[in-house]
């Protein structure tokens, strides 16, 4: 009988050490999730992110789930949509391993300006 309980305790510690261990996303490597932060969450690096025909280009570093999160392109409305009650899940890419850094407007157009 204790031999059992032991074999159950072991067992319950593989999971629980399973369930909070994260794989890191590879490069290219796509998943799909409800929540961007969640699915984020330790990861370092930029991703492109899509929900509802809308694209994102998302950094992530560590310590933050969503560093910056920028859209990119125009947002593709399909005419036959039915209206859904929940939103469509997150398709995520990881497209590089750099934590990449966007400011509003590029260095060079700033000093362009200047002159």
């Amino acid at each position: 009988m204790a031999d059992s309980s032991r074999e159950d305790d072991r067992g319950k510690q593989q999971l629980e050490r399973n369930k909070n261990m994260q794989t890191k996303l590879p490069l290219n490597g796509t998943i799909q999730h409800p929540d961007l932060a969640e699915a984020l969450r330790g990861e370092s690096g930029t991703f492109f992110c899509q929900q509802g025909g809308q694209g994102y280009i998302v950094t992530a570093a560590e310590g933050f789930s969503i560093k910056s999160l920028r859209p990119v392109g125009r947002k593709i409305v399909e005419a036959n949509v039915l209206l859904q009650t929940t939103p469509d899940p997150w398709a995520i890419t990881k497209i590089s391993e750099d934590v990449l850094e966007f400011s509003s407007i590029p260095q060079s157009s700033r000093q362009q300006r200047a002159a």
